[in-house]
């Protein structure tokens, strides 16, 4: 069992990916995150590349818990949801200050504040362009939304997705479904309707992304299947299928789709396509279905991406501070916390030079692993320290030479980047 509750650091990706049916991520961007696999999963992400390859319209959507510092471990989602928005990307950020106040009793003023300082203005001065960032509490769009989706699930549902019991908060019944909101508004007919859409998470959150995902296939009439190589459509619901049925002929039929109807049955086969038109067929009925149905939503498809170690190993923790560099730290105090970091090296400079380090298990490594896009350089410091050429002192000091220039390059643009801020909050009044 794993849920967005655990405080577990999870190691053995392969297993994981294998127990919850998560996919590989070889081979669609060229993005170095992809590439060293720092993200080891993902779910739907072929909808994102048709929609890429196709310049459709595509969001991407994420959320942060105003409650502590934003640190090195936060920001991977951060640089995914840059790159995403230089693909075209259509971003979403949700403060979940709700959620904040709930669980941590932080108030919403205090809330605000964090969010603002410690996220919001660090995200601008790395380089995120205009998009909707919005509060939990001031928001009727999610609220409104997640009274909709409350009728879409049940305690039985959600004791067998979290491990749920009948000594759960309501926090936690209710959490989910806020959740499942905060991601699918992103699709209301207000902002574009039905999109495919892109969330990066960490593993722990895949609950999450799968019951959204189980919600948005039960909104929708049109439920598009593979059956044999080819591609069947079903028409949910109880009101007479013929429109239905016959509208999305139509639009199959514009794109040279040859369909057998079947009223009696409920359904269309599709007798020209193959299980690579699935992804096709779908966006298409979507944007069909989504003039008469006001919940039209595709499943949100997610990347998983690994947790950075902490600097003391194990997790990155707020109750432990030399553990993580938070992205409002002074470089001194980056310098210090990563001089004394644990490291894959050898316990002398002699068994260093004759065995080398294990640059796999090293926290300091990862520093240039996660935070640096230059692949030659990352490739030369792992070889070096396999090799033997690399020792933990002056490693560490390149390595926080590296971190404070980006933290410095954060802090000059700070005050520019909160003068933006107009251009980012969608519900300015609190």
């Amino acid at each position: 069992m794993i849920n967005p509750w655990s405080s577990k650091q999870y190691f053995d990706y392969n297993k994981l990916k294998k127990d919850f049916g998560i996919e590989d991520t070889d081979d669609y961007f060229d993005n170095y995150l992809f590439k060293r696999h720092l993200i080891f999963g993902q779910r739907s992400l072929d909808y994102i590349e048709y929609a890429i390859n196709n310049k459709m319209k595509f969001n991407a959507v994420t959320g942060l818990m105003p409650s502590g510092h934003m640190h090195l471990g936060n920001k991977v989602t951060i640089d995914q949801l840059i790159y995403f928005q230089s693909l075209g990307a259509d971003v979403f950020i949700t403060v979940a200050d709700l959620e904040s106040y709930a669980t941590r009793n932080i108030p919403l003023e205090k809330a605000k504040e964090i969010a603002i300082n410690e996220y919001i203005a660090n995200y601008i001065s790395m380089g995120l362009k205009p998009c909707r960032i919005y509060f939990q509490s001031n928001d009727s769009d999610t609220q409104g939304l997640s009274f909709i989706l409350s009728n879409e699930t049940n305690m039985s549902e959600l004791k067998a997705i979290y491990g749920l019991d009948d000594s759960s908060s309501i926090l936690h019944v209710n959490s989910p479904i806020i959740q499942a909101s905060d991601v699918l508004h992103s699709q209301l007919k207000k902002f574009g309707g039905a999109a495919p859409t892109i969330v990066p998470v960490g593993v722990d959150q895949d609950p999450h992304i799968r019951l959204m995902r189980d919600i948005a296939q039960r909104l929708r009439i049109y439920n598009v299947k593979i059956e044999n190589n080819r591609i069947a459509v079903y028409i949910k619901g109880k009101d007479d299928p013929h429109k239905y049925i016959d509208n999305a002929v139509d639009v199959l039929g514009k794109n040279h789709y040859e369909t057998e109807k079947n009223y009696e049955y409920r359904s269309i086969n599709i007798k020209n396509s193959t299980a690579n038109d699935k992804i096709k067929i779908d966006l298409l009925l979507a944007n069909e279905e989504k003039d008469y149905n006001n919940f039209t939503f595709i499943g949100p498809s997610a990347t998983f991406q690994r947790l950075e170690t902490g600097l003391k190993g194990g997790k990155m923790s707020s109750s432990v501070p030399d553990s993580l560099i938070a992205l409002n730290d002074s470089e001194e105090d980056a310098t210090r916390k990563i001089k004394h970091a644990v490291t894959g090296g050898r316990k002398t400079v002699e068994e260093q030079k004759q065995f080398g380090g294990n640059p796999d298990i090293c926290p300091v490594f990862e520093l240039y692993n996660y935070h640096v896009k230059d692949d030659d350089y990352v490739q030369r410091v792992y070889d070096e320290c396999k090799g033997g050429a690399r020792m933990c002192g002056p490693c560490k000091k390149e390595a926080a030479e590296n971190i404070s220039m980006f933290l410095k390059n954060l802090r000059d643009k700070k005050d520019e980047s909160l003068s933006k801020l107009n251009d980012y909050l969608i519900n300015k009044s609190f």
